[in-house]
């Protein structure tokens, strides 16, 4: 805890206890006072065997000694911090700040002629009662400031607890994409290679059996796996590649979701539509969003593509990108397919599932709606 942090919990810490005391001794000031007048009809001293004073000046003679003591209370409090003590320090200045309103209050209860100089058991009694009085009422305060100040620490330590949860879940994904990324590069690059070489001695093998007796029919076969080999290294690899690592990720979100949609089938209708300041923070070479986010994005649109197509058997899918007020990125995946599944982790829906467990973590949101074209519309919510 920061010491600006500290100073800032002290005063708020002393606020709430002067509060809660003043309204609670204000509460005690103001019903003894109206009780004395109105219900049992006390007079001050000085009007004994003289026409009775009027009731509103008779309360408000009362009201002014525990106004006055309710005012010494705070003035105790603000100086000598009952609130920051431990229990010995706060039954020492309790006791100082409750004895020091209560002979305060008595003082004036003589001095204003509520009662006369003879009346010194009557003024003892108001001093014991007012003293319990103030103790209670500075019990009552402590206690309010120790429920709040134990409510901010566990309010803190939840925030910071949150804050380490996600710096951990973020230095997570960040390693799993890098491990992503190195692994695709090793299947475009490195794996790749070793197909072309093989390609290459096939090749050789060929040469060499096909003039041979009987070698037509081997080289054939031969040529056969050559084919195998470079379709496998053409499209599979390529798709593997894909995706653990999507076409284009690092030149932007936009340049990833366009190289998505290229790969869906000319049969199906496609429309992506990218509002102006998308592309302005996440178009060619524009990166606002770290590649973590990036990718969820793209997994996104992904999943909602795989099911629209898998399950939903749509044949027209679109895409609109937008940032909300909050600076979100918004996707909405519309497709035209047979619509919400009345089970949809029975469809393979669990995938969509995983992606909002992620995006829990990070405030995000994604939801499964009807869509405006028949079919199912996936929301999602991704903060920067």
């Amino acid at each position: 805890m920061t010491d600006t942090t500290s100073a800032r919990d002290r005063i708020d810490d002393r606020t709430v206890t002067i509060l809660a005391f003043g309204v609670v001794m204000v509460i005690f000031a103001v019903g003894i006072s109206v009780q004395t007048v109105y219900v049992l009809g006390i007079q001050p001293s000085w009007q004994e065997g003289r026409t009775p004073v009027a009731e509103t000046l008779n309360l408000a003679v009362r009201l002014s000694a525990n106004f006055a003591a309710v005012g010494l209370g705070i003035l105790g409090i603000a100086l000598l911090d009952p609130q920051e003590r431990r229990l010995p320090g706060r039954l020492c200045t309790g006791a100082v700040i409750a004895v020091g309103a209560a002979a305060l209050r008595g003082a004036l209860q003589l001095g204003l002629g509520i009662y006369a100089p003879s009346q010194i058991s009557e003024v003892t009694a108001e001093i014991i009662t007012a003293s319990i009085a103030v103790a209670i009422s500075l019990a009552i305060a402590l206690a309010l400031t120790d429920a709040r100040r134990r409510l901010r620490t566990e309010e803190r330590a939840y925030a910071e607890q949150t804050v380490r949860a996600a710096a951990a879940l973020e230095a997570l994904q960040g390693e799993e994409l890098r491990v992503r990324r190195e692994v695709a590069d090793g299947l475009h690059g490195t794996v790749q290679q070793r197909f072309i070489v093989l390609g290459a001695r096939l090749e050789g093998a060929i040469a060499a059996v096909d003039p041979l007796e009987g070698g037509s029919e081997v080289a054939a076969e031969l040529r056969g796996i050559r084919d195998d080999l470079a379709s496998l290294r053409r499209q599979d690899l390529r798709t593997m590649s894909e995706l653990l690592y999507p076409a284009r990720l690092d030149q932007g979100t936009v340049p990833a979701v366009r190289a998505l949609f290229q790969r869906i089938p000319t049969s199906i209708a496609t429309s992506l539509r990218v509002s102006d300041e998308v592309v302005a923070l996440e178009g060619e070479g524009n990166r606002v969003l770290p590649a973590e986010r990036r990718l969820l994005i793209v997994r996104i649109v992904e999943e909602a593509l795989s099911n629209a197509l898998k399950h939903g058997r749509a044949t027209a899918v679109e895409l609109e990108l937008t940032v909300d007020p909050a600076g979100a990125f918004v996707l909405a995946f519309d497709d035209d397919g047979i619509g919400l599944p009345a089970e949809p982790s029975e469809l393979g829906l669990s995938g969509l599932g995983r992606l909002q467990r992620q995006l829990d973590h990070i405030d995000g949101r994604l939801e499964l709606q009807s869509s405006p074209l028949g079919g199912a519309r996936v929301l999602g919510v991704v903060p920067r």
